[in-house]
């Protein structure tokens, strides 16, 4: 052996249960996770990891890779997302870190590892049609001057009707996670 090959790092030797966590994630949208060369781009990008948060797209793609998933349910921070789709549009590998997080939350969904609020925002979701819905905006937004219903899914009630449809076609109606009537 001669020097330059004691200087190259270890390759890393996946046993099959680390092998099918990166399927399990290709199977829940995220096709292109073993694209990812770790480059950064999409973390640079990232306004969860601007934001300081610990876990953001390239830790969950750099540990999803190496097959690492029990660590990883409790992490709330999958779920702070805001689907601003930047790293898609910056990864020089079309490794899509949007999609592999979204990918990643379907796992959890199915693992029921969500934080609280989530589930909450979900049921409000099939309730209103918004994640985030108070009973107190139409009392606020009549005070302003507004109509009590914003031009959403609220006033529209066939638009309501069609994304609760859509939700329950949805894992979350298969796994009856909230009451979806």
């Amino acid at each position: 052996m001669n020097n330059l090959d004691s200087d190259l790092p270890t390759p890393v030797i996946l046993t099959e249960l680390e092998k099918g966590v990166i399927e399990e994630i290709k199977e829940h949208g995220g096709e292109n996770i073993d694209r990812c060369i770790q480059c950064g781009k999409c973390a640079g990008s990232c306004p969860v990891a601007l934001a300081g948060f610990l876990w953001f797209n390239k830790r969950f793609i750099h540990a999803l890779t190496l097959g690492i998933k029990e660590e990883i349910l409790d992490i709330p921070s999958p779920w702070a997302c805001v689907s601003c789709n930047k790293c898609t549009e910056i990864c020089p590998r079309d490794v899509k870190p949007f999609e592999v997080v979204f990918a990643l939350r379907r796992v959890l969904v199915e693992e029921l590892a969500m934080p609280t609020l989530t589930m909450e925002g979900l049921r409000t979701l099939y309730e209103y049609g918004h994640a985030v819905y108070q009973t107190t905006y139409p009392e606020t937004r009549k005070k302003v001057g507004l109509p009590e219903k914003p031009p959403t899914t609220l006033a529209y009630p066939e638009a309501l009707e069609e994304l609760r449809a859509l939700l329950r076609e949805t894992k979350l109606g298969e796994i009856g996670l909230i009451p979806m009537e």
